[in-house]
């Protein structure tokens, strides 16, 4: 996706799409002109885009699925009044009037459902991260390339009008080559949830369990590598990093703090820090180049500019020899635009996927990048799972 096609698809947001007015491929879509969607996992995340997509007429939700019995009873207070529930994904799958399909279930259980939607002729959103293991990414890859079904994967940064606009910015040179990034997302809390009774606590705490999750490095620090690769248009080489179970003793065995590191084939290394002990600065992605300084939060950004003498010596705290102080840098807001007011990440990466469906045309965020992101976020796992380095695969 081009700056052009970009900002002609926030116009098409900013106009909004009307129902009715659109020119429909025979059997891409049901009768009534919207793409009616199917939810697996009503849980906080299922159960939230639900909700979001209230707002957005292009879908419909006609059918949810979970094991769990209050939260599929809660998602149907929110789908369409004549959504059908199910507890069983595959019959879901099996009815006819779900168009597409969420996954946002734990991530062991992605590649399973994937496979079986587009085998069923389904539409695809697919929360991050794509897959748990790095075979299972490889395989997805080949079925979904075989059933020809528009699958997008959850790394919303891609959609974001903020986000665009630092990958503009970088792309262009503006603040030179890049050296490091550092990645941030530090929370303070256990990261629980509460559990009505004991025997939901795998289900529902699915996160703390190896079983089901990759931890902090899945469930946070994937949608941040996924935009480094795609900024760069590349992918790491190697992997190390160290994690531990060192605060909360409570049972978990997800690691509760993460720090990990990739070294990228031009020699930039990305380090990326997960706390859950301590919560300053929370969020932060800083990308560092030899003419500039990118720090990133959720929903702002700046720009630092290098001192145009970069001989120029001298005392910075007692040190001697370094640049002088950033004082003389120029600190400026990095400027964008929501086309949609109070639109976030996932309205944009929805957006993207209707117009996917209706034009049949691949997402930004598709099958083979949601590959590469789940690769580079099971080399990480590994390398501190197993305390060694570990390369990119093949």
């Amino acid at each position: 996706m081009d700056r052009r096609d970009f900002i002609r698809k926030s116009s098409m947001a900013t106009a909004g799409l009307t129902l009715g007015s659109l020119s429909m491929a025979s059997g891409t879509f049901s009768k009534n002109e919207t793409v009616q969607l199917g939810v697996i996992g009503t849980g906080a995340r299922g159960g939230g885009i639900i909700r979001l997509l209230n707002s957005i007429p292009q879908f419909k939700t006609v059918a949810c699925c979970d094991i769990l019995p209050f939260r599929l009873d809660s998602a149907m207070e929110n789908a369409d009044q004549k959504a059908k529930a199910y507890t069983d994904y595959r019959r879901l799958l099996d009815d006819p009037n779900v168009d597409a399909v969420l996954i946002a279930t734990p991530l062991s259980m992605h590649y399973e459902m994937a496979v079986a939607a587009a085998q069923a002729g389904k539409h695809v959103y697919c929360e991050k991260t794509m897959t748990y293991q790095m075979s299972e990414a490889d395989r997805l890859v080949e079925q979904v390339e075989a059933n020809g079904k528009v699958f997008l994967v959850g790394h919303q940064y891609r959609y974001h009008p903020l986000y665009f606009r630092v990958a503009d910015l970088i792309r262009s040179g503006k603040i030179g080559d890049i050296a490091n990034v550092y990645i941030q997302w530090n929370r303070n809390g256990d990261w629980r949830r509460p559990v009505p009774k004991p025997k939901y606590e795998r289900m529902i705490n699915w996160r703390m369990y190896t079983e089901y999750s990759g931890g902090l490095t899945a469930e946070l620090h994937s949608h941040q590598i996924d935009f480094v690769n795609w900024v760069l248009g590349t992918h790491p080489e190697k992997a190390v990093g160290f994690g531990g179970i060192n605060y909360w003793k409570d049972g978990r065995e997800t690691f509760d703090n993460v720090n990990s590191m990739f070294s990228y084939p031009n020699g930039m290394k990305v380090n990326c820090i997960s706390l859950t002990s301590n919560a300053h600065e929370g969020y932060q992605m800083i990308f560092r180049g030899s003419k500039g300084t990118i720090e990133m939060g959720i929903d702002e950004g700046w720009i630092y500019f290098e001192p145009l003498n970069k001989k120029e010596k001298g005392m910075v705290d007692g040190v001697s020899g370094a640049t002088l102080n950033r004082a003389k840098e120029d600190k400026y807001a990095i400027r964008f635009e929501h086309k949609t007011e109070g639109w976030g990440g996932t309205h944009y990466a929805f957006q993207e996927f209707y117009e996917c469906i209706r034009d049949n045309r691949e997402p930004v965020s598709n099958v083979r990048t949601g590959a590469t992101t789940a690769k580079c976020v099971r080399m990480a796992i590994d390398a501190m799972r197993e305390n060694k380095a570990v390369d990119w695969p093949g």
